[in-house]
């Protein structure tokens, strides 16, 4: 029999898990650069504590990659736990209202860098393994918790790494980020891609001798968002697309002979490389109704899966039950419009759901902070989820 939440809250230590949560605060890991070294040892002290086994793993010199493992019984299955140690710069600490490396607690939450994104997250995984020790629990599966650089950088020295390595093979798996208790059960993909068009260089007093690169980028652009695919999924909407860089010509009076831009396309379930490239030519072809001779150049730079899995599927209801007990409201499932380590996970074929407390809308803001009772909320609800996905009859 697998714990019930008010059998296992009595072991919920509030001042352990807001003591984890400050120590990780306080490991300074700005990325970029990419200061993850410190980050790492807490995180490894802590897992070291719960007397898990450890390794880390490193794509890149002192930026670590904490795996920590619970083993189970031999012959079971492996349910993961992926989360980030890093966090994106603190940025003008003037705009601050507190030190954003103090963990100061004021009403009720704690502020500062990571509190939610994603240190708050981790803090609640410890806790929960903690709790399941601590109520004498034995897994009869194999827990790993990976706990990564880079994920603030696009993950591929953190999350990414391991996956692509076979370090971390987790068949299902939950990846904590700030999602305010709500289960994440679908996510956009990304395709960053490169647009260029070349022309013709000439002088820049007789245009008419030359191709304007730029002109017929421009077009391209202008045709970019009537290009995307009419199609919508239920939980993450349509596919969109943005424009975030430019560049073009070499000097003011000369005839631009490339222009180049970076796209950012986010697909949804469904969509495929493929797919991108071809809602990108439609957009080429359209431009071509105002300039015939258009010569574009479509890559694709750097490509996340989407992914969704059912909401009736044991991972969802799962964690949903898990969520209702420990609150008693009802759970909510929803979709994710941005990108996440989710994504190495799902390609490699897991199972997966996001999901962990604290507020996506203050995360990379000069007020972040997570909300103390719903950090305890999450360590319970991890418990909880942990304890039945790695029972004897979790596997169904």
């Amino acid at each position: 029999m697998t714990p019930r939440a008010d059998e296992l809250s009595v072991y919920l230590d509030r001042d352990r898990l807001i003591g984890r949560l400050q120590a990780l605060v306080r490991a300074r890991s700005e990325n970029p650069p990419g200061e993850e070294a410190e980050a790492g040892g807490v995180t490894s002290a802590f897992c070291a504590e719960l007397g898990l086994g450890i390794a880390t793993e490193y794509a890149q010199p002192g930026r670590p990659n904490v795996i920590a493992r619970w083993e189970g019984k031999p012959g079971g299955r492996t349910v993961g736990y992926c989360s980030h140690i890093d966090v994106v710069p603190a940025g003008d600490h003037s705009l601050w209202d507190v030190d954003p490396y103090a963990a100061e607690i004021r009403d009720g939450a704690m502020h500062g860098r990571g509190t939610a994104d994603a240190k708050g997250p981790i803090a609640a995984a410890l806790e929960a393994v903690a709790m399941l020790e601590d109520a004498g629990f034995e897994p009869d599966a194999t827990l790993e918790l990976a706990l990564v650089s880079d994920e603030e950088s696009g993950g591929f020295q953190g999350a990414g790494y391991l996956v692509d390595k076979g370090l971390i093979a987790a068949d299902i798996a939950i990846v904590g980020e700030p999602t305010a208790l709500r289960v994440v059960r679908a996510q956009r993909g990304i395709a960053w891609s490169r647009l260029t068009t070349r022309g013709v260089a000439a002088h820049g007093s007789a245009p008419e001798r030359g191709v304007n690169a730029i002109y017929h980028m421009a077009e391209i652009v202008r045709h970019l968002v009537d290009s995307l695919p009419d199609i919508r999924h239920p939980v993450v909407g349509g596919p969109s697309v943005s424009v975030g860089t430019i560049n073009g010509g070499a000097k003011v009076n000369i005839i631009p002979a490339s222009c180049t831009i970076e796209v950012d396309r986010r697909t949804i379930p469904g969509e495929t490389d493929a797919s991108v490239i071809e809602s990108f030519e439609a957009a080429v072809e359209r431009a071509r109704q105002t300039y015939p001779e258009i010569d574009a150049r479509i890559e694709i730079v750097d490509s996340g899966v989407p992914f969704e899995i059912a909401e009736s599927s044991e991972l969802v209801q799962t964690m949903t039950g898990a969520i209702s007990e420990t609150t008693g409201a009802p759970a909510e499932v929803i979709g994710f419009r941005g990108a996440s380590d989710a994504r190495f996970l799902a390609h490699a074929g897991a199972d997966v759901i996001v999901f962990g407390p604290g507020d996506i809308a203050v995360a990379h803001t000069a007020r972040e902070s997570i909300d103390l009772s719903q950090l305890e909320h999450g360590a319970l609800a991890y418990a909880l989820a942990f304890s039945r996905l790695l029972a004897a009859d979790a596997e169904r």
